[in-house]
């Protein structure tokens, strides 16, 4: 859809809205055409027109937008925005998606790691090397996978606002959960927690779950695999 059809659906949705609608939905217009976001005006336009289908769509059922999006419309265009620039999922759909995708490249590129390795004796006159597999490492694998990506981009973020300037002083009243910069240590330690429990339910159930022996060339199917799906359905996320 181009820019001004995506401009006029948002026109003729915004006749529909109620007047406290109407006039909530205009603060979200005010933050994303008034040069305060950093998205391009195409991302923006797609956003505004999202938000306006939410909006008619709940007020149908009787829902405000401020009941749906919370009392300050431009902290949530804020928070909305800064989702998207770090492409992070909004709904059930993509967080599915999402949460899939981070293991499923994570296990990918493990098995690449494994064919390399195994084919490494061949290569230097050998014979090939076989790799035993635990299935609880693989579930260790996927689950700090996710932890990392949402350590990185959860951190890596707020230092890049920082450098910008939109944030630095921490937030008021933290007290000890926060360091310099806003670095929360309440967070940051939740997610090394997360990732020592994971560690630690892994080695237990290693007792437990089978284990089994991969060749290279096992290795190298399961990454061919694995990468035409990686390709085919989550490379479309970099097009949005």
């Amino acid at each position: 859809m181009y820019i001004h059809e995506m401009i006029g659906e948002t026109k003729r949705l915004r006749q529909q809205m109620t007047p406290e609608n109407e006039a909530y939905f205009g603060e979200m217009v005010l933050y994303f055409r008034s040069g305060a976001s950093s998205l391009t005006e195409a991302k923006g336009e797609e956003i505004l027109l999202d938000l306006a289908r939410q909006i008619v769509k709940n007020q149908a059922k009787g829902v405000s937008a401020t009941e749906l999006f919370g009392a300050d419309p431009k902290t949530y265009c804020a928070e909305l925005e800064e989702d998207v620039q770090r492409r992070k999922p909004r709904t059930l759909k993509d967080k599915v998606k999402y949460y899939t995708m981070i293991p499923w490249v994570a296990l990918t590129w493990v098995f690449f790691i494994y064919m390399i390795t195994g084919f490494f004796s061949k290569w230097f006159g050998g014979e090939l090397e076989y790799t035993q597999i635990s299935s609880s490492s693989l579930l260790i694998i996927a689950g700090l996978s996710i932890v990392l990506i949402e350590l990185v981009t959860r951190f890596l973020g707020n230092n890049a606002k920082t450098g910008d300037g939109k944030e630095g002083s921490g937030t008021p009243g933290a007290g000890p959960t926060s360091g310099p910069g806003g670095f929360n240590l309440r967070a940051f330690g939740t997610y090394i927690a997360v990732a020592a429990v994971l560690i630690i339910v892994g080695t237990l159930l290693n007792r437990i779950m089978p284990a089994f022996t991969v060749s290279p060339w096992d290795s190298l199917i399961v990454f061919a695999v694995g990468l035409a799906g990686q390709i085919f359905f989550f490379g479309r996320r970099s097009k949005s």
